[in-house]
């Protein structure tokens, strides 16, 4: 079934999650990449990316940058698209982890075969370990 057209919508939704447990501090795609999210047949719409902390351990994080790439329609050539700081927190039984957010205020359109991945500079351990939720639908 095709996508609505008038106005055009998604037609099914898709939010995904990824966990991160490496570190990878290029920033030209090179190196290990965690994917994130797979357009679909028809292409899609990411409206946002969350980054939060999920560590194992009450411990405190690693101040990061969380990075996100977006290949090529084969899959291929990752290019970084955006990055956020992540700040160091002291998780505890009364304290949350860091989040952050990154919002496509007009929505990222990725074509069929575009991927969506994601990384982190810092993994000194669990405590850095990071959840990458990405929100939206495809067409």
């Amino acid at each position: 079934m095709a996508a609505n057209t008038v106005p055009i919508f998604t037609l099914t939704p898709n939010t995904v999650t990824a966990s991160i447990s490496a570190a990878n501090t290029a920033s030209d795609g090179s190196g290990s990449l965690v994917t994130l999210f797979t357009a679909g047949a028809n292409g899609s719409r990411v409206d946002s990316i969350t980054f939060q902390n999920a560590q194992i351990a009450l411990a405190a994080s690693s101040a990061m940058v969380c990075r996100v790439f977006v290949t090529d329609t084969s899959g291929a050539n990752p290019r970084l698209i955006s990055e956020v700081a992540q700040a160091a927190a002291t998780r505890s039984a009364s304290v949350i982890g860091a989040t952050t957010t990154i919002t496509y205020g007009n929505g990222l359109l990725l074509a069929s075969g575009q991927l969506l991945k994601v990384i982190q500079s810092v993994y000194a351990g669990v405590q850095d370990l990071q959840h990458a939720i990405a929100r939206g639908g495809d067409y």
